[in-house]
């Protein structure tokens, strides 16, 4: 009689597999629990009387069986979580749709109706903050500023889309600068700029807002729904 060991058992899976993996799926050719038990059963019928599988060693096939099956069914339960996750985050997002959203970042296009407005947190200590607007030359277009009383532990502005002068500006990108100081020294922030929500979409990366004047913006980016 001959006896089939590891490497005989291994020889059997490969030789039923091979001629079906070309249009199987690696899914499709995994073995399920009553594969294995059918294999165990075959190998203790043909295995040798005078040298018969150690218990031990028919126990460590169990346990190794159960724990790549355990992996298999808890990465099947992450999937489905995820999944799940997924549709519920979406569906709360919809609830965005024309709310106004924070978004830190210092870029936006200005469509040439209407204000851009944002807030910025001003630092422990500082004694003023300076907001600019400036436009795609670089020219500073319109600033905002405080200090001293007046200064708050956040500073609020908003841009109705004209310069100094009252002139109004184009449809175009432009960048907000923001710096706190306190003496002679000073820092660069990052201000929290408004924009409404048309949309919302699942991207690559995950959900994805449509925001007037941002275009696409990843919903973990959003610091705060007014």
């Amino acid at each position: 009689m001959t006896a089939i060991g590891d490497s005989s058992l291994t020889g059997l899976l490969g030789g039923t597999s091979s001629g079906a993996a070309a249009e199987n799926t690696a899914t499709q050719n995994m073995l399920n629990q009553q594969d294995f038990f059918s294999l165990m059963i075959a190998q203790f019928q043909n295995q040798d009387p005078f040298k018969p599988m150690e218990s031990g060693e028919f126990l460590g096939q169990i346990a190794q069986f159960s724990t790549v099956d355990g992996i298999h069914s808890l990465n099947t339960a992450f999937g489905d979580l995820q999944t799940q996750l997924t549709s519920d985050q979406a569906l709360q997002a919809s609830a965005l749709i024309d709310r106004d959203v924070l978004i830190p970042t210092s870029t936006v296009r200005y469509g040439g109706t209407g204000e851009v407005s944002g807030r910025v947190d001003v630092p422990l200590g500082a004694d003023r903050v300076t907001v600019e607007v400036v436009d795609g030359s670089g020219q500073t277009v319109r600033s905002y500023s405080a200090a001293g009383a007046a200064l708050d532990a956040q500073f609020e502005f908003s841009w109705d889309g004209r310069d100094a002068e009252g002139n109004a500006m184009p449809a175009a990108d432009y960048t907000v600068r923001v710096r706190a100081g306190q003496g002679d020294a000073e820092v660069a922030l990052v201000p929290e700029l408004a924009g409404r929500v048309s949309a919302v979409r699942m991207g690559a990366s995950g959900l994805l807002l449509e925001v007037a004047g941002f275009g696409d913006v990843p919903f973990s980016s959003i610091s705060r729904i007014a």
